[in-house]
């Protein structure tokens, strides 16, 4: 059965420094911190954004034209952002531990990156995914250079 094509945002929320922090830090202690993490910004995304997929350090979500609108996108991503940044401070406030992957949390930080386009749902493995040349240009937005031309470790990226 071929979908037939939808408009809608496509967004991807990036947690930065993953990498890094899952290199230098103890495995299970990091992965329940980055676990924490990734559900801190899913709550904040939903119920806005439908989740499409987690992709290990980021959440690919969407949603069509109908159910979003400019206004309500720059106000989900915004309070994504900063309910992020109030859960990486409480947590590191709230503990004691000196392990590296409680050290090392001050080095994460979150992307976002919003993009208006077409896509289909289909059905892969029992799985709904979603496809089209829009959804790989999201994900291609993710692949640039802002952070270091501006030296800044987060930012919003926005093409919506």
């Amino acid at each position: 059965m071929i979908s037939r094509a939808e408009r809608g945002c496509l967004v991807l929320a990036d947690i930065t420094g993953y990498t890094g922090y899952l290199a230098g830090s103890e495995l299970e202690h990091a992965q329940d911190v980055l676990a924490d993490l990734m559900e801190t910004v899913l709550k904040a995304l939903r119920p806005t954004l439908r989740l499409a997929k987690l992709e290990g350090d980021a959440a690919f979500v969407y949603a069509p034209t109908e159910k979003i609108d400019a206004s309500m996108l720059l106000d989900t991503v915004e309070e994504c952002y900063f309910t992020f940044q109030r859960r990486l401070r409480s947590i590191r406030q709230a503990t004691t531990c000196e392990c590296n992957a409680c050290v090392l949390i001050p080095n994460l930080s979150l992307k976002v990156f919003a993009h208006y386009g077409e896509f289909i749902r289909q059905r892969i493995a029992g799985r709904e995914e979603l496809a089209g040349t829009d959804v790989i240009l999201v994900h291609r937005l993710m692949k640039n250079t802002v952070a270091e031309a501006m030296r800044v470790q987060g930012y919003r990226g926005r093409r919506c």
